[in-house]
């Protein structure tokens, strides 16, 4: 079945590619961030010991909440890098930059009040930009995709994280909050990225490592 190349609307719900298009965490459930047992989930130390993040990095977490992930990051880029963390909800980025106050790291912590269609990157800016169950929540793919292609560096990398809707057996969540190994490939390849490496480490999510072209 052929699917438009951008975003509709059908029956009152947003549609990308013939996927339904998941609907944005409010900031008022922001305890779901860092519920307990959520490490236990999606084993972020060892997500990102596996994607080699190294010192002095510019990295950019899209959709980074209150920090969940990108407080790891700060810790990894070290004083001489930088975490440009983006969301569309200023409420969860006070509570990040609260957040990073208390652990110590706000010093190289960018917070970055961004939209659908826009992270507000600047221009071959980062060396590293991930997205950790975030996309699916996105409303206008293309324009948010096109931004960050401007946004990564001409040998950087694109990480997109999600859980698999390949799992059937996950019945507790939502279709629209997971993405299959296909349809994530489709989206990005679409939108001028290249999938360069697929990584299944991980007990509920797909890895994607993604490249400009």
């Amino acid at each position: 079945m052929f699917w438009p190349s951008y975003p509709y609307q059908q029956y009152g719900r947003n549609y990308y590619m013939g996927r339904l298009i998941g609907e944005v965490m409010p900031y008022n459930h922001d305890h779901h961030l860092v519920r307990f047992g959520r490490e236990l989930l999606e084993y972020p130390d060892f997500l990102f010991a596996l994607l080699n993040i190294r010192p002095g990095m510019v990295v950019a977490d899209i959709g980074a909440g209150v920090g969940f992930n990108s407080l790891r990051l700060a810790r990894l880029v070290g004083p001489y890098g930088r975490v440009l963390a983006t969301d569309i909800q200023p409420q969860m980025l006070n509570q990040l930059v609260l957040n990073a106050a208390m652990a110590g790291i706000s010093h190289n912590i960018v917070p970055i009040v961004s939209s659908h269609s826009d992270a507000n990157l600047p221009p071959n800016s980062c060396d590293f930009i991930i997205l950790v169950d975030t996309y699916h929540e996105c409303i206008d793919p293309p324009a948010l995709l096109r931004g960050l292609h401007q946004a990564l560096k001409p040998n950087g990398r694109i990480v997109l994280v999600e859980y698999r809707s390949e799992d059937s057996w996950m019945s507790n969540m939502y279709n629209d909050h997971r993405m299959s190994l296909l349809q994530a490939k489709l989206e990005f390849e679409c939108n001028r990225f290249a999938l360069s490496q697929v990584v299944e480490s991980l007990p509920y999510q797909h890895v994607l490592i993604f490249n400009k072209v």
